[in-house]
């Protein structure tokens, strides 16, 4: 099982929508994934067709962080292929200050994901925040997805959390490099945005995807429609870009 925790501390910036689309295509190509929503907003959640109200507090990702519920006992099937959810729930706006009040609580997610579960890939969806729901993500990753914005201000967040991560790495989990950056919602007309991604692949040599999301209209409207790119629109071409981004994804991991 491989753990893949998708953060950036701006949000806005795709993490939602990378976690989501990703695992889809992940189980398209035949593989089991989870996707584990720690944002108390719940987006994910009701992406993959779980409307977050109706979730018990006790089968949430809440109650994982809390010690309340052994992981496998809050899995939840959702319509898209081989795709499983661990829903995020409101009480998640207040995990970080219980967690936080020892160091054991940095290592509860990862300590959950002992468990003997039937899964061969992990998505972390991550709150645009700093925290120990955060560290606790970060913690349990074998490899981080940072998505930015072909923007400058994008930028602000990335830097935050690759020093996050490197004080994660030093002291916590040693084997975890730096984050991987996902360039999304491009759209490469302007000199501007070509500017930016020569400088975020010359910046962070060897740290970038080749995989570039462009901006796509039916990516912007399946949240709507609470169904993956492939189960709205199979024959958009950010599909296509999933499905590499997939392929790219199991290679970084070694797969």
């Amino acid at each position: 099982m491989r753990v893949v925790t998708i953060a950036n501390e701006k949000g806005g910036v795709g993490k939602t929508t990378t976690a989501v689309n990703l695992a889809a295509a992940l189980g398209l190509q035949g593989h089991r994934a989870l996707v584990i929503d720690l944002d108390s907003q719940g987006h994910a959640t009701q992406w993959l067709g779980v409307t977050k109200s109706q979730v018990p507090a006790e089968r949430s990702s809440y109650a994982v962080l809390a010690g309340q519920a052994a992981l496998p006992a809050t899995l939840l099937r959702t319509h898209e292929e081989g795709v499983l959810l661990c829903a995020a729930h409101a009480l998640l706006a207040k995990a970080a200050l219980e967690l936080g009040s020892n160091v054991e609580g940095l290592f509860v997610l990862k300590d959950a994901l002992g468990a003997d579960l039937p899964i061969d890939y992990v998505l972390i969806d991550c709150p645009p925040a700093k925290g120990a729901v955060v560290f606790n993500a970060l913690i349990a990753a074998d490899l981080v997805i940072a998505p930015v914005l072909s923007q400058a201000l994008s930028l602000e967040g990335l830097g935050e959390l690759s020093e996050t991560v490197r004080r994660v790495q030093s002291r916590y989990s040693r084997h975890l490099p730096p984050p991987l950056i996902l360039i999304n919602d491009y759209e490469g007309r302007s000199a501007a945005d070509r500017q930016i991604q020569e400088f975020i692949r010359k910046q962070f040599e060897g740290q970038v995807f080749r995989t570039v999301l462009g901006r796509d209209a039916p990516l912007r409207e399946c949240f709507a429609a609470r169904e993956s790119i492939f189960r709205y629109r199979r024959t958009a071409r950010s599909a296509a870009l999933f499905r590499e981004l997939a392929h790219e994804l199991m290679e970084r991991l070694g797969a």
